[in-house]
């Protein structure tokens, strides 16, 4: 049985840390009464310094973001001035990405589908701002887990083309918000994706919160946030020394309703993981994700692994699926006495990144870790250096059994 573990933690430090950013930007905090086409109205800038997969520019009361992940185009306008006209995608329209999206900053309301846009909100501190969520979307932090439960939940409409149903939009207007956070483009006027997974690099990862804090005028606090991560995490990764390599790898087992493993899987990682595990000490398997059938031919390709990072999800009998035990991944990639020889295993080092974690299947992974690279960088350093580390924040050691950190509203403490 899963034992619940005290809240505090690295993880949990750290938002409340990074969260209390000094000093008030000179961005508008509201909406303005007159305008002046002369004004930068934008004094408080971002850059964009590394691979992150977004750019933003700014002239007199627009900012442009441009999102090379979602192929989306965002216009963004200082609220009491003139929307820059015919530059939107029509609502309706039946193009197929590369939208451009129009609005108006700071919003008063919205809506929230994104877990790292919810991190990054609680760090820029406007959670007063989400008015509602997506129907099906879950968090691990507790205060908004809590503020969530408290608001009007929105669905998402569909179309229909040649027969195959289509995301079309937010039904934002029900609940009183402006527009939704999201993690995928989409055919809506009203949403706006975020997603640090499509970085290239570690710091373009936490560079998405500079994205996030453009659209609330929070460009001051988000340069300061930015600001620490990249100092701690330079300073962590100057400090880690050479050393011999240890080869980490990526795979899952692929099992059915009825309990039966019909095939096992090695994935290749994203990019930033890449780059963040070698300036962690650490080598990623960088093979192309292949596809096995029987068990010996899997483990002849993992031979070599000294850390095996699991992404398998547990299917339930009656639908759904739940958060795999160490039995589970016993019995999935069947770690029998001809197992004991894979380096992975004769060293416990097989982890998965679900640690902290809510009742609703929402992981930590998704939220936080997209955006404190910088506890990243520590969590990679620790499978480079210790057999079957079980300190880490996010990376969950199996075979020493170490239990999720289950996170709901009652562990909410500010």
């Amino acid at each position: 049985m899963m034992i619940k573990t005290q809240l505090c933690s690295a993880a949990i430090a750290a938002v409340l840390a990074i969260s209390m950013v000094g000093g008030v930007g000179a961005n508008e905090a509201g909406c303005v009464t007159s305008y002046d086409a002369s004004k930068d109205y934008f004094p408080d800038k971002v850059e964009v310094k590394h691979s992150a997969g977004f750019s933003i520019t700014y002239s007199g009361n627009t900012k442009h973001i441009r999102n090379d992940v979602s192929g989306e185009t965002y216009v963004l306008y200082q609220c009491g001035t003139p929307a820059p006209a015919d530059v939107a995608t029509k609502a309706g329209s039946l193009q197929v990405g590369n939208w451009t999206k129009v609005a108006s900053v700071p919003p008063k309301k919205i809506a929230l589908d994104s877990a790292p846009a919810s991190a990054i909100i609680e760090m820029l501190g406007v959670q007063s701002t989400v008015a509602a969520s997506y129907k099906f979307f879950a968090v691990t932090s507790p205060c908004m887990q809590k503020q969530l439960a408290e608001l009007p939940r929105v669905a998402q409409s569909f179309a229909r083309k040649r027969g195959l149903a289509r995301r079309v939009s937010y039904d934002v207007a029900d609940a009183g918000a402006e527009w939704t956070f999201t993690t995928y483009g989409m055919s809506d006027p009203q949403s706006f994706a975020l997603n640090p997974d499509g970085a290239r690099d570690m710091l373009g990862k936490a560079e998405w919160i500079k994205f996030a804090a453009a659209f609330f005028n929070k460009e001051a606090e988000a340069n300061k946030i930015f600001a620490d991560i990249e100092s701690r995490y330079t300073a962590a990764r100057d400090k880690l020394t050479s050393r011999a390599k240890k080869i980490v790898g990526f795979a899952r087992y692929n099992k059915m309703a009825n309990g039966t493993v019909v095939s096992w899987t090695i994935d290749e990682p994203q990019a930033w993981v890449v780059q963040g595990m070698a300036d962690a000490g650490l080598s990623a398997h960088s093979g192309a994700t292949t596809a096995f059938n029987n068990i010996d031919a899997f483990y002849a390709a993992t031979a070599d692994w000294d850390v095996l990072i699991d992404g398998s999800i547990e299917p339930l009998s009656h639908g759904g699926a739940t958060i795999p035990l160490w039995q589970n991944l016993r019995d999935g990639y069947k770690f029998g006495d001809g197992a004991k020889k894979l380096p992975y295993v004769a060293a416990n080092a097989i982890y998965r990144s679900d640690l902290i974690s809510s009742p609703q299947n929402a992981t930590d992974y998704n939220e936080h870790l997209q955006i404190q690279v910088d506890t990243l960088l520590e969590d990679f350093a620790k499978l480079a250096s210790d057999s079957g580390a079980t300190d880490t924040t996010w990376y969950r050691n199996l075979p020493h059994q170490v239990q999720v950190d289950w996170r709901s509203p009652n562990d909410c403490k500010n």
